[in-house]
């Protein structure tokens, strides 16, 4: 009887032709890595949510990830640390004022016009937003590098805002002796808003946006410029909001 012939051995395939199964990737945020954008944005608002309740009293990684409901591992994920959310947070900030400066040489007619709707919507993304309550922190707590990146976008809103101004002044709108102390005086003012205002205040942040506007204008407005802008005072609930200045 013959022999049976065999079957000549499969050489398994080996080098760069070669199919290796896929690795599977650890899941990550409950294994939906695509929707990474979203959920930095859900971080940096709740960020903005924690200054905004906390005055700045105690930014923590652990406060952002409570407010989450997450573990601070898995917010690292998202961002570095510390250092990268404040980051970002300054960089949100200025960024919206930034698009208020934009909106604002779209929108007006005369100096005047521009740098109130300005002045109006840079107070009101600063206060609804809850991003710049981040203006009081310390700069040195951000690296070196993304601190000269947010320096470049502040500085272009302050000279921004100086154009303006001179723009006013060269027109006989405005009547100013030194533009950049100004625009550091407004902008300084501004600045300052998250330290005192208060949500459940009485007054809503539209409100004083339109009063603070009208209040920089009229420093600037010179001739009957200023007697056209007329501005209602705000009314204080009782005296002891008005002393504390709990508005």
């Amino acid at each position: 009887m013959g022999k049976t012939a065999r079957k000549p051995a499969v050489q398994k395939q080996s080098g760069p032709a070669a199919k290796k199964p896929a690795a599977k990737k650890a899941a990550r945020w409950n294994g939906v890595p695509t929707l990474k954008d979203d959920r930095r944005e859900a971080i940096l608002r709740s960020v903005a949510n924690v200054l905004r309740n906390s005055r700045l009293s105690s930014l923590t990684i652990k406060q952002v990830a409570d407010e989450l409901g997450m573990t601070k591992g898995n917010l690292y994920y998202y961002f570095k640390d510390k250092q990268d959310i404040l980051y970002h947070c300054h960089m949100r900030s200025v960024e919206n004022s930034l698009r208020a400066l934009s909106e604002a040489r779209a929108l007006g007619n005369t100096p005047a016009e521009k740098l109130r709707i300005l002045l109006v919507r840079h107070i009101r993304a600063i206060i609804d937003d809850g991003f710049g309550s981040i203006l009081q922190t310390d700069l040195e707590n951000i690296r070196s590098s993304q601190r000269k990146q947010y320096i470049a976008k502040r500085d272009e809103l302050e000279r921004g805002v100086r154009l303006l101004i001179q723009d006013g002044v060269r027109v006989g709108e405005f009547a100013c002796a030194d533009v950049k102390l100004t625009g550091f005086a407004i902008l300084g003012g501004i600045n300052w808003i998250p330290k005192w205002y208060r949500p459940s205040g009485p007054f809503t942040s539209a409100e004083i946006s339109e009063h603070m506007a009208d209040y920089y204008l009229r420093g600037l407005l010179s001739g009957a410029g200023a007697a056209e802008q007329p501005a209602p005072p705000l009314k204080f609930e009782n005296e002891r909001d008005r002393l504390a200045g709990n508005i």
